[in-house]
């Protein structure tokens, strides 16, 4: 998907920002002048931007989005507010990682450009999830700013002056959607390496090691046996080993318990039935078939997980989505 917008209008800016990153209102000052320049293309879960705007204006979210906004300023700073009390300075030279799950609202004045990435959470947790061989989900919390000149923000910074060159008919890059791709993938494989965010020690510490043949025996019964009834017994039985070394090989490997595993992997497969099941099938069946029995509390779980409640799920669309691809 590829899409530009040269204007000055705030509501055509909005449709066209929410069809790109998520349900956003733009604001301009009365009696001002503005101009914004934005040139959009998506790889896959992971999109790319630029923008060059003059004038004032406010861009804010509408609604938490599992999505990850990375801002790399090129010219002129910006000020970030972040929920209702924290506030940054996007600025040259320092990149701006923003969780769409906190509302947050981009303040403009005068001459700004930039490069952006916007990353759908789930690519990064598919990334966690294969280093670390166990579900991961909640907050990402990742550093909230960068230096560009240094390290991985200088790479990440030269890749997107790469991306870049997609934009504009004659660009370098204009019909390679492979190699954008590869590129886009590069900068999630960089963030989740090389950036301080939530699962970093766990990383660090070793737990993407391969784990022992009892720890995978045991994972493969909980998968073959997800909606049924289980107990640790049970688990360790399948795994030919005591409950006790059952225990201490998930702490070890995994980095939890095996019965919080199991419930991790049974909230996935709720999360996947949300999402493609038939509207008739109400999410209560679809947590009592997993195994999950108050609803409360499997509402309060989900939504920690996730970042909306289990009947929302049911209702957003694809991420980067073109009408007509």
């Amino acid at each position: 998907m590829k899409l530009s917008y040269l204007g000055s209008d705030a509501e055509e800016l909005s449709e066209v920002l929410t069809r790109c990153i998520g349900p956003v209102r733009v604001q301009r000052p009365l009696k001002t002048d503005l101009s914004y320049n934005y040139e959009f293309a998506a790889a896959g879960r992971v999109a790319f931007s630029r923008v060059i705007s003059h004038g004032s204006l406010s861009i804010g979210q509408k609604d938490e989005v599992p999505k990850l906004l990375i801002l790399l300023p090129l010219h002129g700073s910006a000020c970030v507010q972040v929920g209702r009390s924290e506030s940054l300075i996007s600025k040259p030279g320092e990149a701006t990682i923003l969780d769409g799950n906190r509302l947050s609202e981009l303040q403009i004045e005068g001459s700004r450009s930039h490069l952006s990435f916007v990353i759908d959470q789930e690519e990064i947790f598919q990334r966690l999830r294969g280093s670390l061989e166990r579900p991961v989900y909640g907050s990402l919390d990742f550093t909230p700013q960068l230096d560009l000149a240094d390290g991985a923000g200088q790479i990440i910074f030269k890749l997107s002056q790469i991306m870049a060159t997609c934009f504009g008919a004659d660009g370098a890059m204009h019909n390679m959607p492979e190699t954008l791709s590869h590129l886009s993938g590069s900068i999630v494989n960089l963030l989740v390496d090389t950036v301080p965010h939530r699962f970093s020690t766990a990383l660090n510490q070793g737990e993407w090691l391969p784990s022992p043949r009892h720890v995978k025996r045991a994972v493969d019964f909980m998968h073959a046996n997800l909606a049924g009834p289980m107990s640790m017994t049970d688990i360790a039985e399948a795994a030919g080993i005591g409950v006790r070394s059952l225990q201490e090989g998930f702490k070890r490997f995994k980095g939890t318990t095996p019965i919080s595993y199991l419930t991790q992997l049974r909230m996935e497969a709720a999360h996947r039935d949300l999402l493609k099941a038939d509207q008739r099938i109400s999410v209560a069946e679809i947590a009592r078939k997993w195994g999950f029995r108050h609803m409360g509390r499997f509402a309060t779980e989900y939504r920690k997980c996730y970042g909306c409640p289990p009947s929302e799920a049911r209702n957003g669309p694809p991420l980067h989505e073109e009408p007509g691809d």
